[in-house]
């Protein structure tokens, strides 16, 4: 396989997909009034993106 870009490095696509997924289980109403757990829940997500690395 391969790499070009960081978008062809599987554990990249897992991690976009796992964040996608708890964006859409923190959008559900057991979150919506307890702003510091959904924001800290979405921070641990946005947390792969560190796969990248830097350019």
């Amino acid at each position: 396989m391969r790499i070009e870009r960081f978008e062809d490095i599987e554990a990249w696509q897992l991690a976009r997909e796992l964040t996608r997924k708890v964006y859409g289980l923190t959008k559900k109403a057991k979150f919506a009034r307890d702003f510091g757990l959904k924001g800290q829940i979405q921070d641990a997500a946005d947390s792969s993106k560190g796969l990248r690395g830097s350019r």
